[in-house]
C-alpha cells in the first residue's frame, strides 16, 4: 500500500503574525519569490502544495539545465565528433550547468526573475558513467557544493533523472554507454545499421537532421533499450548477466548469479540515483527527486511489428518498422519509407533503401539480435525479407498471453522501488512522475503510487516544435490525435493562441485531477524554441513571434493555476549552436545577446544580470506564490502590465461538499472545502523591472483588506480582512501611465476597424460590427 501524503496536526502549528488583528502588514520580511524559509507540503484533497501556514503556493521556476545532459569533459555537444565521444566511460560532468565561481551570477539573475522552483537535471551517465556500480564522487559532490548555494537565493529544486532516447550514444541523453555494451550492442556500428540517429554521427550537409532525434524512440537500438529496461525478465529472459559485473554492494553479495538484464539495469540505475539522495540529504533545497524523464515503453504494448501507431510514436525521416529494424540491425538491406511534414501529421515523401556494409551488424561479434533469439523473427532467404514470428509478441504476455499494460505491469513498480530507495535518504522528498509524452495521466491507484508521489506531465506545441514556424493560425494537435474535428482544432491570432494553448494545458492536468485525485501537479516541463521562422530572430533581433508564443504558454499555466518548471535556462547557449543538443534552442537566456556594449551600459546591478535574456517581458510575469486561501483565477497582460488574481476563504469541509464529482475536476472551478490558512497576508511576485521605478505610479484595486509593495523584495503584500468561509477575494494590478497610454492607442484602433468595416458594405453592417467587436481583444 502507498504511503499516505505527509499529515501533520493543525492544533500543534504556529499561525503567521499576519494572524494577529494588530499586525503591520509586510512586517514578516518575507520575499515572495523565495522558498527558503518556506515549507513545501502536500495535503490531502489540496491541488496545491501547502506552506507551514496553509497557505497555498504556486511554484514558478524552470529546468537547469539542458547543458546537463552532456559531458563537460571532453566536450559532449552533439554537433562535435572526436574519439572523445567513443570513449565514454572516461567523461565528466562536473561544471554542469555551470562552475561553482560563476554559481553567483546565474542564481541571482533567476532570484531576480522570480524563477525559484528548479528543475534539476541530473543523467545516470553522469552519476555512473564508469561502469556498473561506479559512481563519481567528483561529480556528485560538486552537486552538493552547488545546491548547498540554493538557499541564498530563495531556491529551491527537484532532482531531474532525465533520459531521452536512452542515452548519448543512441542519438538522445541519459543512461551510460556501458548499459548498450552489457546487452550486446556495437556503438560503433548503430549509425550504418539504421539502429540509431545521433547527431553526432549525422554531421554532413546531406545527412538526417538533428531534430530527427525523437525518431530514436522507435529504432533498433533506444526500443530495444527501453524494453529490456521495463521488462527484459518478460520479454527477453534468455539475456542475463551476472551480479557481480556491478562494483556495487548489491552485485558483490552474489557475484556468480546470473540475473536478467531488467534487474541488472534496474538495480543499477536506482542505486546510482540513491547514492546521489544520500549525498544530498541534509540539504533543505531539495524536495525530491522525479523517477525519470520522458519514459518511453519501447515495444512493450506495440500491436504488430509491421507497423507503429502515428498516433503516438512521431514518424519523421527514416522510419523503419519493428520487423525493419530488427532486420538492418542484423545487416541486410531494407527499402525504408522517409516520413517529411505534413499537416496535420508528418507522411511518407519517398523510399530508401538503407544497405549496411557488408559484414557489419548492430550487434557485436557473436551476438545474436535479442529479438531473434526470443525467436520473434526470422529471415526469409527466398523473399530476401524479415518475417516476424509471433506477431502479438510485445502486446500480450509471451507466457500468460494476457494483455501487457506498460504502466501497471512494469512502470509502476518500477517507481515504487525508485521511490522506496528516496525515501531511504529522505521520507519527507517527493517522487515525481510523469506519463508517456504526449499521452493522458494513466491509471494511478493509491496502491500503484510511490512514496509521496507528485504527478509532472509536460506539454509542448509539438506542431512548432517540429516544424519550428509559428504564425497567424495555430492547431490543436493533441485535439486532432484524439479525433478532434479539424476545423475545431484550429485558432487564428494572439488570442487564438492563448485560448489554444489554454484548452491544450487544461486538458493535461485535468487528466492529472480526474485520475490521482485534489492532489499538487507540476507542469516539468514546457518552452519555446527560439529559431523558429527560419532563424529571423536572430538577424533582426526582433523576437516577437517567440515572445508571442512565451506569452501564450505562461498565460495559460497562470489561467490553468498550475506550478510549472519552464524549459530551460541554459547558462552557455548561442544562436549557432542553441542548447549544444540535438539543435534545441529553447533556452531564452544566451550569450550570443551577452555584449560588452550591453554590459557597459548597464547601469544598475539588475540591469547587469538582464543583459542575455530574451523576451523578458514574457518571461518575469507577476504571480501570487504564497496565498491565504484557495487560488481561483488568474491572468495576465503584460502589454499593459495588468495582472487579475483572486482566492477565496477555504470552507469546513465537514459543512460543505464538493460540486463536482472527481471524475469531473475542472481546473477553473477548485475544491472549495480544506484546511483555513493560519494567516491573512498573501504574497505576489512583482517584478521591479515591470512594476518599479520612476514615472510608474502603481494602481491595485482589492475587494478588502490592504496592500503595500515592497519594491526591493519584488513583493506585494495583500493583507485581507472578510473571514467568511466561501468569500473571494479579488486583486487587480496595473501602472496607471502604462494602462492609460495602451487604452488610448486601442481605442484608436477600434475606431479605425469599426470605420472600415461599415464602409465595406451598406448590408449587415451591424453583424459585422458585433462580429469583429466580439473578436477584438483588449
Amino acid at each position: 500500500m502507498s504511503d499516505p501524503p505527509p499529515a501533520y496536526s493543525v492544533a500543534v502549528e504556529a499561525s503567521h503574525a499576519s494572524a494577529s488583528t494588530d499586525y503591520t502588514i509586510g512586517s514578516s520580511g518575507s520575499t515572495a519569490s523565495s522558498w527558503t524559509e518556506s515549507d513545501l507540503r502536500m495535503v490531502r484533497s489540496s491541488r496545491h502544495f501547502h506552506d507551514q501556514f496553509d497557505r497555498r503556493l504556486l511554484l514558478h521556476g524552470c529546468n537547469v539545465s539542458g547543458i546537463n545532459k552532456l559531458p563537460s569533459s571532453p566536450d559532449g555537444a552533439t554537433h562535435v565528433l572526436n574519439e572523445g565521444w567513443w570513449d565514454h566511460e572516461n567523461v565528466s560532468f562536473v561544471g554542469r550547468p555551470f562552475p561553482l565561481d560563476e554559481a553567483h551570477d546565474h542564481l541571482s539573475r533567476l532570484s531576480q526573475w522570480g524563477l525559484t522552483f528548479v528543475r534539476f537535471v541530473v543523467t545516470w551517465e553522469a552519476l555512473e558513467h564508469s561502469g556498473p556500480g561506479q559512481y563519481d564522487s567528483d561529480y556528485i559532490d560538486y552537486l552538493r557544493s552547488l545546491i548547498s548555494l540554493f538557499p541564498k537565493y530563495g531556491i529551491k529544486c527537484y532532482v531531474d533523472a532525465h533520459q531521452d532516447v536512452w542515452s548519448r550514444h543512441t542519438g538522445g541523453s541519459g543512461a551510460p554507454t556501458w548499459t548498450l555494451d552489457l546487452v550486446g550492442f556495437d556503438i560503433r556500428n548503430l549509425k550504418v545499421t539504421g539502429a540509431a540517429h545521433a547527431h553526432n554521427l549525422n554531421l554532413d550537409d546531406d545527412d538526417p537532421a538533428p531534430q530527427n532525434w525523437p525518431s530514436g524512440y522507435t529504432k533498433l537500438a533506444g526500443a530495444t533499450m527501453a524494453t529490456l529496461f521495463w521488462a527484459g525478465d518478460t520479454f527477453a529472459p534468455k539475456r542475463q548477466v551476472k551480479r557481480g559485473t556491478s562494483a556495487a554492494a548489491w552485485g558483490q553479495e552474489s557475484p556468480d548469479e546470473m540475473v536478467g538484464v531488467q534487474v541488472f539495469m534496474q538495480r543499477c540505475m536506482i542505486g546510482a540515483f540513491g547514492a546521489l539522495a544520500d549525498a544530498l540529504k541534509d540539504l533543505s533545497a531539495v524536495v525530491g527527486v522525479e523517477v525519470m524523464n520522458e519514459p518511453h515503453p519501447g515495444y512493450i504494448g506495440l500491436h504488430s511489428p509491421y507497423s507503429f501507431n502515428l498516433k503516438k510514436d512521431l514518424a519523421i525521416g527514416l522510419f523503419p518498422t519493428a520487423v525493419q529494424s530488427w532486420a538492418l540491425g542484423a545487416g541486410h538491406s531494407v527499402l525504408i519509407d522517409h516520413y517529411g511534414p505534413s499537416f496535420p501529421v508528418t507522411d511518407v515523401t519517398h523510399q530508401t533503401l538503407v544497405s549496411p556494409p557488408e559484414g557489419l551488424t548492430a550487434w557485436k561479434e557473436g551476438v545474436e539480435c535479442v529479438w531473434k533469439e526470443q525467436g520473434v523473427w526470422a529471415w526469409d532467404e527466398k523473399k530476401k525479407e524479415a518475417l516476424a514470428l509471433r506477431i502479438e509478441y510485445f502486446d500480450h504476455h509471451p507466457e500468460t498471453g494476457t494483455p501487457t499494460d506498460w504502466a501497471k505491469d512494469f512502470y509502476f513498480p518500477f517507481c515504487r522501488d525508485f521511490g522506496a530507495r528516496i525515501k531511504e535518504a529522505n521520507s519527507t522528498w517527493y517522487t515525481m512522475v510523469g506519463p508517456l509524452p504526449n499521452e493522458p495521466c494513466p491509471k494511478w491507484t493509491p496502491e500503484c503510487q510511490p512514496h509521496n508521489m507528485i504527478y509532472a506531465p509536460h506539454w509542448y506545441d509539438l506542431q512548432v516544435l517540429f516544424t519550428k514556424s509559428l504564425g497567424f493560425m495555430t492547431a490543436n494537435v493533441q485535439g486532432l490525435a484524439r479525433g478532434m474535428f479539424l476545423l475545431k482544432a484550429l485558432y487564428f491570432g494572439r488570442n487564438g493562441l492563448r485560448k489554444n494553448y489554454t484548452a491544450q494545458i487544461r486538458e493535461v492536468v485535468q487528466s492529472g485531477y480526474r485520475t490521482i485525485g485534489e492532489l499538487p501537479i507540476i507542469l516539468g516541463e514546457t518552452g519555446v524554441p527560439f529559431d523558429l521562422n527560419g532563424k529571423q530572430a536572430f538577424a533582426s533581433g526582433n523576437f516577437a513571434w517567440q515572445e508571442r508564443q512565451m506569452d501564450a504558454i505562461c498565460s495559460a499555466l497562470e489561467r490553468n493555476l498550475v506550478s510549472f518548471n519552464l524549459w530551460n535556462y541554459n547558462p552557455l547557449n548561442t544562436n549557432q549552436w542553441g542548447d549544444f543538443w540535438n539543435a534545441e534552442n529553447f533556452s531564452w537566456f544566451s550569450q550570443s545577446d551577452v555584449t560588452q556594449v550591453k554590459l557597459d551600459a548597464a547601469s544598475t546591478e539588475d540591469e547587469r544580470l538582464n543583459v542575455g535574456a530574451r523576451v523578458l517581458d514574457a518571461v518575469e510575469r507577476p504571480y501570487a506564490s504564497k496565498v491565504a486561501g484557495i487560488p481561483y483565477t488568474s491572468s495576465y497582460n503584460f502589454k499593459i502590465l495588468r495582472y487579475n488574481f483572486s482566492y477565496l476563504n477555504p470552507t469546513d469541509p465537514k459543512k460543505f461538499r464538493t460540486r463536482r464529482p472527481q471524475n469531473l475536476a475542472m481546473t477553473d472551478d477548485p475544491p472549495i472545502p480544506g484546511t483555513s490558512p493560519r494567516s491573512r497576508e498573501t504574497e505576489i511576485y512583482l517584478p521591479r523591472r515591470r512594476y518599479g521605478g520612476l514615472g510608474k505610479k502603481l494602481k491595485v484595486k482589492l475587494s478588502d483588506g490592504e496592500w503595500k509593495y515592497d519594491e526591493g523584495k519584488q513583493t506585494l503584500y495583500v493583507l485581507h480582512t472578510n473571514l467568511s468561509p466561501g468569500f473571494v477575494h479579488t486583486v487587480a494590478i496595473s501602472v496607471e501611465g502604462k494602462v492609460s497610454d495602451g487604452f488610448l492607442v486601442i481605442a484608436g484602433l477600434i475606431l479605425i476597424v469599426i470605420t472600415m468595416l461599415c464602409a465595406l458594405s451598406q448590408y449587415d453592417q451591424d453583424w459585422l460590427v458585433d462580429k469583429a467587436m466580439a473578436k477584438f481583444e483588449l
